[in-house]
C-alpha cells in the first residue's frame, strides 16, 4: 500500500461499498478540527439521506500509530435514559454531573447504585456488543465520551489490519457487527 493516503482511499472505498453509501475524506484545518484528537485521518458520512439509513456506521478514524476505528451514530445518552427511566427532574438533576470520568470503575459503581435501570441497560449494551463481535469475528465494543452533565454512547468497532485484503474482510465483519449490535440496541 502507498503509505497512509493510499489506506484512507482504501477505507473510505470500502466503507462505502459495505454501507452502499457515499463516505467522505474529511480534511482538518484550523477552522475545521476534528472530533477525535491524534489521528492520521478521518472519514465521515455526511449526507442526511446516508446517514439515516445507515446510523449504525457514521466516522472512520485512523490513530496516530493505531488502529482503525469505526464508529456509529449515538445509540442513546445518560440524559435521555435517565429522564425515561426515573422522570425529567432526576435527569434534569444530572446536569451537574461530570461524565468524564464516566469509564472509570469507581464512577460506574456509584452511577449504577443512583440509576441501576440505567446502568441495566448500558450492561445489556455492552452484551449485545460482545455478542455481536463474537459472531463476527471483530473487536466491538460500546464507548462512552462524557463531559459535564451528560455521557454519550456509541459502538465502535476496531481494526487492525494494514494490508489490502485483510482490511477489506474486516472492514465487512466490523460493518455487519455494527450494523446487527446497533439494531438490538435501538430495541431496548
Amino acid at each position: 500500500m502507498k503509505g497512509d493516503m493510499g489506506q484512507e482511499e482504501l477505507v473510505r472505498d470500502l466503507v462505502s461499498k459495505a454501507t452502499n453509501v457515499r463516505f467522505e475524506i474529511i480534511q482538518q484545518s484550523a477552522g475545521n478540527p476534528f472530533p477525535i484528537k491524534d489521528v492520521d485521518w478521518f472519514i465521515r458520512c455526511r449526507n442526511r439521506e446516508d446517514i439515516e439509513r445507515t446510523p449504525y456506521l457514521n466516522s472512520v478514524w485512523k490513530e496516530k500509530d493505531g488502529p482503525v476505528w469505526l464508529e456509529s451514530l449515538a445509540i442513546g445518552d445518560t440524559l435521555d435514559w435517565i429522564g425515561s427511566s426515573y422522570g425529567e427532574e432526576a435527569a434534569a438533576e444530572t446536569l451537574d454531573l461530570n461524565y468524564s470520568e464516566f469509564s472509570g470503575k469507581e464512577f460506574q459503581t456509584e452511577f449504577g447504585r443512583e440509576y441501576p435501570l440505567v446502568r441495566q441497560r448500558i450492561q445489556s449494551c455492552e452484551l449485545i456488543a460482545e455478542e455481536a463481535a463474537k459472531k463476527h469475528g471483530v473487536h466491538l465494543e460500546l464507548r462512552s465520551s462524557g463531559s459535564k452533565g451528560i455521557a454519550v454512547f456509541t459502538l465502535e468497532a476496531r481494526m487492525l489490519a494494514q494490508d489490502s485484503s485483510s482490511l477489506g474482510k474486516q472492514v465487512e465483519a466490523s460493518v455487519a457487527a455494527l450494523r446487527d449490535a446497533y439494531v438490538q440496541t435501538m430495541q431496548l
